[in-house]
């Protein structure tokens, strides 16, 4: 829901901050796809599980990660 201009703008400041950061975009996704029981299209929020189950390893990598 963010615009390519305010992702740009953050990643400048990010790397400039000298951030370790990464930013993750799922195609053909839309907001709140990780709940099974989001289906509104018109209103932005839909489920897609293929991104859910990519996300949700994102997660558990970064956990691992940081974690350790």
């Amino acid at each position: 829901m963010a615009p390519v201009e305010d992702v740009t703008a953050l990643k400048e400041e990010l790397t400039a901050a000298g951030a370790d950061w990464q930013v993750h975009v799922y195609g053909n996704t839309v907001h709140a796809f990780t709940n099974p029981l989001a289906n509104d299209p018109g209103f932005g929020t839909v489920y897609n599980a293929a991104a859910d189950r990519r996300s949700w390893r994102s997660l558990v990598n970064f956990l691992a990660e940081v974690l350790d």
